[in-house]
């Protein structure tokens, strides 16, 4: 299979209102020209025994032909300050703390070459500290190098420092573990002597990056600076890097570990005499501004670094107590951060064409679709949302994309050793896939880990999301996946006729409850996944001031996210931020200490150990997973009691609901979520169908509930693995009814939406969409429940057979 894709795209937002402009920004390599046009997107699935891919044209679109260009990512984080004369030094003295996690990979695995720390050089000219591709320590000048003997130990911290005197010529570069055991070799300085006059360059001084050339090519207009392209791109951490125009003594050093410490005197702090103060040129200090993407630099010359590319801060430093663990409380244990060659914040192209929104668009969801005459194809995925108090339906489908941030660019199906296993199949890959693992510059997604087995715990949506896109099967699902999942649902809307807008997960972020309560029912995706606080307080707002929420899917309100502040300049939700802690089904675990969101500094991790449970709001909340087959529902006896029986109109008692899909062949399968009263699920919930005990060994019970290993966790015999079809009433005439499984939506479609699925669906959907309150229960229906009302084993909950 070919990974190339010379035609790929992203939009500066996700959501656009009627009226405003969406710009494109397309990389086109090879072709001339290309073809774009905006259409609206119905259908995204290519199975065959569904409707197939749907798109229609939209009036006031663009149908135009845009020049074809080449645009390229750089990836990878570092620091910048643009050249002055105070870095233009005779003598320096270099100094930081690493901890180093690819100094040296298998010849067979990623190749990270070398890599610069504390740099100010460029083709042979300069100074610099660097690791080479050895995995040693090396100073440079000009072009002459002189190396540590020993190799760095990865995932460990060194203290690294060079000196060079001009007048008498001598370099020295230190190399001192933090930590030595017992049959570790002495590393002591090295020195030789040099008559090398160094030689500057007009090129930025950068941290964990060197500048590798000054280029007037196109392309380096998105390098950062523009025009200068960086090379050496650090994994690992750093801190406490030092830029002094002397060389200092060993003393010395010691003492600069402490920075500029300005103000000193006799009675305030340690740190530098007044002779060591007058040659300080720069002494950082990443405790301060964790939150945003700058470095302090406390020295006389205040100069403070760029960070490009959203390294990753929060993290411990190599004086860590292990006693706090939350780095609003301790900054000083926390003056480290974490660099990658394959971070990306923004890929920074040019735009290519716009579109200004007709001001009577309908909001729906949409899409620039790219063509050339080569047969390339891209699509670029967008939603047209209506402002607040100019809503267009009683229906919202409330899109969510920070679960699509979340996923973006997904490595793991080449990546996970362990896939095979995971979904009892071999993966079969999508061309994007196969470009994904060859290009790491276009980013990972959360659930990947980056080129040196760290977790990737930002993602950006200002870069082509090839994931994110119609017509691609999640090698999961071998299906569609969050964004053309979803469009399944879109297609059962237009089929059925509904009118309804679509709003998005940033939307509400950012708007909360403003951006809910004008309409009667709000729908979820199939995977919601993904979610901020302030959106949970939205629509817990809503559901408790009578609004209606149909949730669509399985696995929501799972992981802990934030968006950075640093970056609101840019739009709103461009980063999201997502650390995986202790528990929850995860790819990758932050290391000790590192839980806390550098943006926000919330606790990351699972809303349930934050005591915020999806079956609070919901009535359901995740339970198990499997990746084969997907099963079917069965009615309850509780589906006939009068609060929800409407729900089942045409719908016999003994009829298996959905045992069909496009999604593993059945509207129970790949993520289900049941009712749990000791978990929050409200005590009125009636659980209304069920898929117990129609699973198979490739479902598993999630990680957080249980406490060890054991035989009896999958779908044959664990009661737990089970999808739950639920519905309860809440404050003043609203209500919630829960689906359960991810599969649900691939359901929806089959036979031209005739189906029970749909049949059930349209009958919540007519009920909960119209105004005024829902019927209140009757008192009779106020009971206290507790854990043996929610197991499976309870006969007022046996399923029909």
């Amino acid at each position: 299979m070919s990974a190339a894709m010379r035609l790929a795209g992203y939009a500066d937002t996700f959501g656009v209102h009627p009226g405003g402009t969406i710009k494109f920004m397309i990389n086109c390599d090879g072709p001339k020209e290309f073809k774009a046009e905006i259409v609206q997107m119905i259908n995204g699935d290519t199975n065959p025994r569904g409707p197939g891919f749907i798109e229609k044209a939209v009036p006031g679109g663009l149908n135009i032909t845009v020049p074809g260009r080449k645009q390229v990512i750089h990836s990878g984080s570092y620091g910048y300050v643009a050249d002055c004369k105070q870095l233009r030094v005779e003598s320096f003295t270099l100094q930081c703390w690493i901890w180093p996690t690819a100094p040296k990979t298998h010849p067979k695995y990623w190749k990270h070459g070398e890599q610069a720390l504390v740099t100010k050089w460029s083709g042979g000219k300069g100074y610099g500290l660097f690791l080479n591709a050895k995995g040693h320590v090396e100073v440079r000048v000009n072009g002459v190098i002189l190396e540590s003997p020993e190799p760095v130990r990865d995932h460990a911290w060194h203290f690294v420092a060079a000196t060079y005197d001009a007048a008498s010529g001598e370099l020295i570069l230190y190399h001192e573990p933090q930590v030595h055991y017992a049959l570790d070799p002495v590393i002591p300085p090295v020195s030789k002597t040099i008559s090398e006059k160094i030689e500057h360059l007009p090129i930025p001084a950068a941290v964990a990056a060197y500048a590798e050339c000054l280029s007037d090519d196109p392309t380096a207009q998105s390098s950062v600076p523009a025009g200068v392209v960086l090379a050496g791109k650090y994994n690992g951490k750093i801190e406490a890097p030092r830029i002094c125009s002397k060389a200092l003594s060993r003393q010395d050093i010691e003492t600069m570990k402490l920075g500029a410490q300005s103000g000193l005197t006799e009675r305030r702090n340690s740190g530098p005499t007044g002779a060591l103060s007058e040659v300080i040129v720069a002494a950082w200090d990443f405790s301060h501004g964790i939150d945003t993407i700058k470095g302090k630099d406390f020295g006389p010359y205040r100069l403070d670094l760029d960070f490009v590319n959203l390294p990753t801060r929060g993290m411990t430093g190599h004086n860590w107590s292990g006693t706090v663990f939350d780095w609003k409380e301790a900054p000083k244990e926390y003056a480290a951060i974490s660099f990658h060659d394959d971070d990306i914040d923004d890929a920074r192209w040019e735009v290519d064409f716009e579109w200004q929104v007709p001001a009577d668009c309908k909001s729906r969801s949409y899409a620039a679709k790219l063509t050339t005459a080569d047969g390339d194809e891209d699509y670029v995925p967008f939603w047209v949302v209506p402002e607040i108090g100019k809503e267009q339906s009683k229906i919202a489908f409330m899109v969510p994309t920070i679960s699509y941030m979340a996923y973006a660019n997904e490595h793991v199906a080449c990546n996970a050793g362990a896939a095979e296993l995971f979904i009892y199949r071999v993966p079969i890959m999508q061309h994007q896939n196969m470009f994904l693992a060859e290009h790491r510059e276009y980013g990972g997604s959360i659930y990947d880990t980056h080129t040196d087995g760290t977790g990737i715990c930002f993602s950006s949506r200002l870069r082509p999301i090839l994931s994110n896109r119609p017509k691609y099967d999640h090698f999961l699902a071998q299906a569609p996946w969050q964004y053309p999942a979803d469009l399944h649902l879109i297609y059962w809307l237009e089929t059925m006729g509904y009118e309804y807008d679509c709003i998005t997960d940033e939307d509400i972020t950012y708007d909360g409850l403003a951006r809910l309560e004008n309409y009667n029912v709000i729908i979820t995706g199939s995977h919601p996944e993904h979610n901020s606080g302030t959106q949970l307080d939205a629509l817990h707002n809503y559901t408790q001031r009578g609004g209606r929420l149909m949730y669509m899917g399985a696995d929501a309100w799972y992981w802990v996210h934030s968006f950075h502040p640093a970056y609101e300049d840019k739009g709103r939700g461009v980063i999201t931020e997502m650390r995986r802690c202790e528990s929850g089904i995860r790819t990758w675990r932050a290391d000790p200490g590192e839980y806390y969101h550098a943006g926000t500094g919330e606790l990351g991790g699972m809303w349930r150990f934050r005591g915020r449970y999806l079956h609070s709001v919901a009535g359901v909340g995740m339970s198990s997973e499997g990746f084969d087959v997907s099963s079917y529902f069965s009615r309850t006896p509780e589906s006939n009691n009068p609060r929800v029986s409407w729900a089942f109109e045409g719908i016999d008692y003994d009829e298996m609901l959905g045992n069909f899909g496009l999604v593993g062949g059945g509207a129970a399968g790949l993520e289900l979520d049941i009712v749990d009263f000791t978990l929050g699920s409200p005590p009125h919930t009636l659980t209304v169908a069920t898929s117990a005990g129609r699973h198979t060994e490739a479902y598993l019970l999630v990680t957080e509930d249980f406490g060890f290993n054991q035989q009896g966790l999958d779908g044959t015999t664990h009661p737990r693995v089970r999808g739950d079809i639920a519905f309860h009433e809440t404050p003043n005439g609203g209500a919630c009814f829960s689906f359960s499984s991810i599969a649900y939506c691939g359901s929806l479609p089959w036979n031209n939406c005739d189906n029970n699925i749909s049949k059930l669906t349209k009958n919540v959907l007519d009920h909960f969409m119209v105004d005024g309150p829902l019927p209140a229960a009757p008192k009779s229906e106020i009971r206290a429940r507790g854990r043996a009302d929610g197991d499976a084993g309870n006969p007022d909950l046996v399923p029909a057979e």
